[in-house]
């Protein structure tokens, strides 16, 4: 083999594991490697739909403020996965905010952070967010595609129901939302 073959291979082996990663995210609700936004709340740092690397909470140390961090909440929208800046540090937990919006996550209503909350960390160099852009804007195209052919497929056998609230990643997708991918 050549090395432009190695090459070929290392990188679509990369891309399957990256794929792999994302889907397996996906299914357990908690980003595994990569993860996305599908709100602005996070905005400059990382866009609406933009996809960012997520190292996991066992792996990535302490929590220091600036971090931004993919957490489960109790209270934003209904509960579920965020990803937002840790801001301060209380007694309690963690204050969070999502950097475009006016107050903290606390001031509207969330408890403060736990660290069993945490559950994974945006890669940062420095204070900037290593993102992909429009990787969530595609995750979540491709979530739609299958949620309506899933609903076809059980319509054209004969079943029935609300379907309307059934997401692969459903969990994932409300981080700043975060999509496990997982902002809001």
């Amino acid at each position: 083999m050549t090395l432009r073959s190695y090459a070929e291979a290392a990188l679509g082996t990369a891309l399957v594991v990256l794929v792999l990663a994302l889907l397996l995210g996906q299914l357990l609700g908690q980003p595994i490697l990569l993860g996305f936004v599908s709100t602005g709340s996070m905005e400059p740092a990382v866009d609406a739909g933009d996809g960012f690397v997520a190292v996991p909470a066992l792996l990535a140390g302490d929590v220091s403020e600036g971090d931004i961090v993919v957490f489960d909440a109790e209270e934003l929208q209904g509960g579920g996965l965020t990803t937002h800046r840790v801001v301060g540090e209380t007694d309690e937990g963690y204050v969070t905010k999502g950097d475009a919006n006016p107050f903290t996550d606390q001031d509207g209503g969330e408890p403060p952070v736990s660290e069993g909350q945490i559950v994974a960390h945006a890669l940062q160099v420095g204070d900037t967010a290593v993102t992909i852009p429009h990787l969530g804007t595609g995750i979540m195209g491709v979530q739609s595609a299958a949620d309506g052919l899933q609903q076809s497929v059980v319509s054209a056998a004969g079943g029935g129901g609300d379907w309307s609230g059934h997401r692969w990643a459903a969990r994932s997708s409300r981080s700043a939302s975060f999509s496990s991918g997982l902002p809001r």
